[in-house]
């Protein structure tokens, strides 16, 4: 029995892991390829604009609904729903010629991205023990891990000989080609407890006890600071690399690539060297190690070498929280329910990052990068804070002791 249930376990997170990879390597890709093509097809400063919002702003508004929809039709059918898409939208750039075009195509492929996004955690705990779920999560977070190392540095490279519509569309027929896999590798559990005459009506009925968790709503707080403070850091350090330090695109790669390796050690290596180590203080001591870092930063932007150290051990260290916080978010409600509670959390972190891109770009016209770090730090430590203030109030105690595996 122990047997099949790792073949199964193995199984479900390769799948997954593949699923992770052309998803984030497609996201990373538009940061560098958008402004590029724009460059080559002499697009308006408006129709960037466009190009650049569209795809973030349909995640975000996906991520509001596929989650309650996976609770009610199951994560596997949403997943591959999103999948689909996802594979579609990106193969046909490969033809769109015209802004007009390109645009929709981004914001079907946000659509895809944003229904894709947070459900392989969920499926994962909706199908293995408990204990596993972490463990299994760090294996399939890789994907994403490695899908980000590859999708900048990769696409800056690839950019050199070809363009950044033709290599979507390579990805989407690659996606496309994955949708097999993931119908028959992936458990088609449904938790849903709704699919009745009335489940809009009770479906909204019990949503009210999700969304009034105090613990809950101290995980979604938390990860909104942590969100706005790692988005305005993320993008004050960009606006620092090009105007402070000068460099160009290709000299940037290097440093996303070691960052990414980073963190895949971090989910392969650390993460699972982690298991005796309560949840919550696996991610408070992430916080607080960013937090630290921040503070102690001035040092690494006196030079470009010490400014790179300092990103990618960021990245880093947030991919140790990650399927920490994860886990609490599946496992602080009742299983049916998983969906909604990923999507207030997915809403509150794309919440963050426009509020960290916001405010990042408004200090860095006023301040010194050493002093929005310290700014970061200050957000970090409140995230951090209010993590703490379960453990202080006493309240889902047990929930907070859950190991790592």
């Amino acid at each position: 029995m122990e047997l099949e249930e790792r073949r199964s376990e193995s199984k479900t997170w390769k799948a997954l892991f593949c699923v992770n990879l052309i998803n984030s390597t497609q996201a990373a890709l538009g940061v560098v390829g958008i402004p590029s093509l724009s460059d080559s097809a002499q697009f308006t400063s408006h129709q960037l604009t466009i190009l650049l919002a569209v795809f973030p702003i349909a995640a975000g508004l996906s991520a509001l609904i596929t989650g309650p929809i996976s609770d009610l039709i199951g994560r596997k059918n949403t997943l591959v729903a999103g999948l689909s898409l996802l594979g579609l939208s990106l193969a046909l750039h490969g033809i769109a010629n015209q802004a007009e075009t390109l645009i929709a195509l981004r914001f079907f492929a946000g659509i895809a991205t944003g229904s894709i996004t947070g459900l392989p955690a969920s499926l994962l705990s909706d199908n293995f023990r408990k204990e596993r779920h972490q463990s299994l999560n760090a294996k399939m977070l890789c994907g994403y891990a490695i899908g980000q190392t590859i999708g900048i540095p990769g696409g800056i490279a690839l950019l050199e000989w070809t363009s950044f519509n033709h290599i979507c569309s390579g990805l989407g027929f690659i996606a496309l080609a994955l949708i097999p896999i993931a119908r028959h590798f992936l458990p088609g559990r449904n938790p849903s407890r709704y699919v009745t005459k009335n489940w809009i009506k009770e479906y909204a009925r019990t949503a009210t006890s999700t969304v009034r968790n105090a613990f809950f709503a101290r995980i979604a707080t938390s990860s909104f600071l942590s969100f706005t403070a790692l988005s305005t850091f993320y993008v004050t350090f960009a606006l620092w690399l090009f105007q402070s330090a000068g460099l160009r695109p290709t000299e940037i790669a290097p440093m996303y690539l070691c960052g990414g390796l980073l963190q895949v050690g971090v989910f392969v290596f650390l993460i699972p060297r982690l298991k005796a180590w309560p949840t919550m203080k696996v991610i408070a001591a992430s916080l607080a190690a960013n937090a630290a870092l921040f503070i102690l930063a001035y040092p690494f932007f006196q030079n470009v070498i010490p400014a790179a150290a300092l990103f990618s051990l960021t990245l880093g260290i947030v991919s140790l929280r990650v399927p920490g916080f994860q886990f609490l978010v599946n496992y602080s409600g009742p299983d049916y329910q998983k969906g909604l509670r990923t999507t207030i959390v997915q809403s509150f972190n794309q919440s963050g990052k426009a509020a960290g891109a916001a405010l990042g770009g408004t200090l860095f016209q006023h301040i010194k990068m050493h002093h929005i770090a310290l700014i970061c730090a200050i957000l970090i430590i409140f995230s951090c804070l209010f993590l703490l203030l379960e453990g202080r109030k006493g309240r889902n105690l047990g929930q907070s002791k859950e190991r790592l595996m």
